[in-house]
């Protein structure tokens, strides 16, 4: 019997079959699945067009601005020449393009742009679904004139009235003629009609203003501005604005660029006039004094009757000529850091630029001074709307006195230099001071009081010079910056992106649907189909059985051409090959525990074994929880356990089965509280053997084994075993007990029956008890056979909603 086994297994399923049929199921098993696939995928493709449609369209204008790099483009040759070219022209140096954009993307720049651009005030059209901005095609014109809070802003809902001269404020009632001054709120405005603009041409009557501060009608523009560089060798800038309206975008990239360069210009002239005052309070001074030293010249030399002092002292002051002039350098330069310090530690100054261009070359001076007039320009600009005790302010401040601090102590440093230069070259000077002390007092004094005359004459003239060149530099003041490629033309609309909405909407239409059949299939832990069953154990399969609705367990008859029969007839088919040598065979069917189908499928394999032509007996031994008689609709008698302890003869326990020839019933007869002992009694030997005298079949339903002992008992008594497992139903977890009783043989031929099959795009027969024709044209992959008249048609083939219904159900 081992052997027999063993060749039928290899027969049924060799290495390429189960390959080609494994791979097959697969594809059956999620064919069906293929329907709600793409329904998701149309519904989320419908929920793009949806979204694209109703999305408010953005655009993306784009100019470019050059920021010139003065210090190379300036010209002047090299060495001095070029850096006095280059003060003249008042040229910053390198440009720094981080603080460009900075600049560009600052409250203040772009509030002088939204102010030019009279971007307080919005005007939307409402339709369905979106309002569209309107720009420079509004049909009337909001005018504020008392605010009860200007630094909050307003709304207001528009409906005009048919007659185009009138409109309503939101739900109010009330209407208004354009040009009438209307109070709501606390706030007086009126809307003053475009005659230059029809209500025709729009969506529909309805219409929004919005007011806002200029703070906040910068901020608007903030978030829809982006400037970045587009190369780091390059000193280009690429500004873009995305808006819903272009022609929006490109006015406020244009005047961006014009109030950027006109805030750089005024940025230089602003500089200059602080220098040029500054030198003019310094000449001033300068005058008086070179006066009065003139003055005490002219009195000492006629008190003292000098009239050849340059004679007398010639030859001595050809030899000190050389270190007169250091001297007199050195003293210059002194003269002025002396009238810097003066400067900056005058109060009166605290929130002034300092001049840069006095001639101290002194490198960490002019980073400080450069530092100390750039953080003086960011205060004047924040206290334009900011107050004084602002934080902000105050920590400006602080930083202004530590780097005016830096600059007096820088300052102090350069005039100790110059005096230790002094000092060195007067040294030199010791033993032609010697040789001229021989002239008289007068003549020396005299030469002190010249030599002064000259330094403070000297002073004077740089001063005039500087004053000279600052004002033809002023006059001449040009931007750093110049206009590459103006915003022009529609823009590109950046929202919404069809394409890329489409795409990811498809995707995951297919992403949801197989997301939830894949997490379906990983919770599943009930046996699905044909495949479980070879995965996961490896006894041979004797065949494969679809569901049935029928109110009769006995579905298999004489003349029935059904599916469900046809499978019977295949497993008696399959069965010949465990039994074809065994005279009277017993067939054992067990499960692993009820509800799996075992009292259908004995009654139907004997009713199929009984349509043969084999005398055949079903055996009722799960005398725990009998279903034979109740399922053909038998009336109860005495039974095996009456048998047993001897209450009834071997003929009395005969059921005949109408409609079946050859088919009979041997019931359980009252159940014992003892079953499984009563399984053991001797008597049982002798029942068998009666049984096996009288019928060429027997079948013997059995207890689940997984449940009780009672199959295991009457294991002796079988040649056979057909163990049922039911698709949907049966545990898998249950597959690895039939294993072990399969490689272990408790259980003698063991062979599996799958009992409910299911199919791809619905179960067999055709959504449960449909005849093979009906059920296979349920699906047109399955058509063969259809309609040829080889299978009965289903004349109660269910509707279409029901046919929708099992198709679900066989979903979820």
């Amino acid at each position: 019997m081992s052997s027999t086994n063993q060749d039928t297994k290899d027969s049924f399923r060799t290495p390429g079959n189960k390959l080609i049929v494994s791979n097959k199921e697969f594809i059956l098993k999620y064919l069906h699945y293929l329907p709600l696939v793409l329904a998701c995928a149309v519904l989320f493709l419908l929920a793009a067009w949806i979204k694209i449609r109703y999305t408010t369209e953005v655009f993306r204008v784009q100019s470019s601005l050059l920021i010139k790099n003065e210090s190379q483009e300036s010209g002047g040759g090299s060495g001095q020449d070029a850096q006095r070219f280059q003060e003249l022209f008042l040229n910053p140096g390198q440009a720094n393009l981080n603080n460009e954009v900075t600049i560009l993307r600052s409250t203040p720049v772009l509030r002088r742009v939204a102010l030019d651009l009279d971007l307080q005030t919005r005007y939307y059209n409402k339709g369905n679904v979106k309002s569209g901005l309107l720009y420079g095609n509004t049909p009337f014109i909001f005018e504020g004139i008392a605010l009860n809070d200007s630094t909050k802003p307003l709304s207001y809902s528009v409906t005009v009235l048919p007659t185009g001269d009138k409109f309503m404020l939101g739900a109010d009632k009330t209407s208004y003629n354009f040009g009438e001054i209307v109070e709501k709120g606390g706030n007086r405005f009126m809307l003053v009609r475009n005659p230059v603009i029809s209500f025709r041409g729009f969506g529909s009557m309805e219409f929004e203003v919005l007011w806002e501060p200029l703070e906040d009608a910068a901020e608007d523009l903030i978030r829809g501005l982006k400037v970045y560089q587009e190369d780091d060798r390059s000193t280009i800038l690429t500004l873009t604005f995305e808006s819903e309206n272009p022609t929006f975008g490109k006015d406020v990239l244009n005047t961006l660029m014009s109030v950027y360069d006109t805030l750089v210009v005024e940025d230089k002239k602003r500089i200059a006039n602080n220098t040029l005052r500054f030198i003019n309070d310094r000449l001033a001074e300068l005058s008086d004094t070179l006066q009065r030293v003139q003055g005490g010249l002219e009195n000492f030399m006629v008190r003292h009757h000098l009239f050849d002092v340059e004679n007398q002292s010639k030859s001595y002051l050809e030899k000190m000529g050389e270190s007169n002039s250091q001297i007199k350098e050195l003293q210059v330069k002194q003269g002025i850091v002396d009238f810097m310090l003066e400067y900056v530690s005058n109060k009166k100054n605290q929130y002034e630029l300092v001049p840069t261009i006095l001639g101290i070359e002194e490198p960490a001076f002019m980073n400080l001074v450069n530092e100390y007039n750039h953080l003086q320009l960011q205060r004047e600009n924040n206290l334009k709307t900011t107050a004084p005790n602002n934080p902000l302010i105050v920590g400006m401040d602080n930083s202004l006195d530590k780097i005016r601090k830096d600059i007096v102590q820088a300052l102090l440093n350069v005039k100790h230099a110059y005096g230790i230069a002094t000092n060195n070259i007067e040294k030199g000077q010791t033993e032609l001071q010697t040789q001229i002390t021989s002239l008289p007092g007068s003549s020396i004094q005299s030469l002190n009081i010249t030599r002064r005359q000259k330094i403070l004459d000297d002073l004077y003239s740089l001063l005039l010079q500087k004053k000279l060149e600052i004002s033809l530099s002023s006059a001449s003041t040009i931007s750093n910056s110049r206009v590459v490629e103006p915003a022009i033309g529609p823009g590109k609309m950046i929202l919404p992106e069809r394409q890329k909405t489409y795409s990811l909407y498809f995707l995951l239409g297919l992403i949801v649907p197989i997301g939830i059949i894949m997490l379906r299939e990983m919770l599943k832990d009930k046996v699905s189909g044909r495949t479980d069953l070879e995965k996961n154990t490896t006894a041979p399969i004797v065949g494969e059985i679809g569901h049935s609705e029928a109110e009769n367990s006995l579905v298999v008859t004489s003349n029935s051409r059904r599916l469900i029969s046809e499978q019977f007839r295949i497993v008696r088919s399959n069965l010949q090959y465990m039994i074809g040598k065994i005279d009277r065979p017993v067939i054992m069917v067990t499960s692993s525990y009820s509800g799996e189908g075992k009292s259908f499928i004995s009654t139907n394999i004997g009713a199929v074994m009984a349509l043969s032509g084999k005398k055949t007996v079903i055996m009722e031994f799960d005398i725990r929880k009998p279903k034979i008689l109740a399922g053909l609709d038998l009336k109860r008698k005495m039974g095996i356990t009456n048998f047993i302890i001897g209450k009834a003869g071997f003929n009395d326990l005969l059921v005949k089965v109408d409609g079946v020839d050859d088919l009979y019933v041997i019931p359980c007869g009252p159940i014992p509280p003892n079953p499984a002992e009563l399984l053991l009694d001797k008597r049982l030997d002798i029942l068998m053997e009666e049984v096996r005298n009288h019928f060429e079949v027997i079948i013997m339903d059995t207890a689940p084994i997984g449940l009780v002992s009672d199959a295991t008992n009457l294991a002796r008594y079988a040649d056979c075993t057909i163990f049922i497992v039911r698709d949907g139903y049966t545990l898998r977890k249950q597959l690895a007990m039939v294993e072990e009783l399969y490689v272990s043989k408790k259980l003698p031929a063991l062979n599996l029956l799958l009992n409910d099959a299911q199919m791809a795009g619905g179960y067999y027969g055709g959504y449960y008890g449909g005849y093979y024709g009906a059920g296979y044209r349920q699906s047109k992959r399955y058509g063969y056979g259809s309609g040829s008249g080889y299978f009965d048609d289903d004349k109660t083939n269910k509707g279409f909603f029901k046919r929708i219904f099992f198709f679900w159900k066989s979903l979820f």
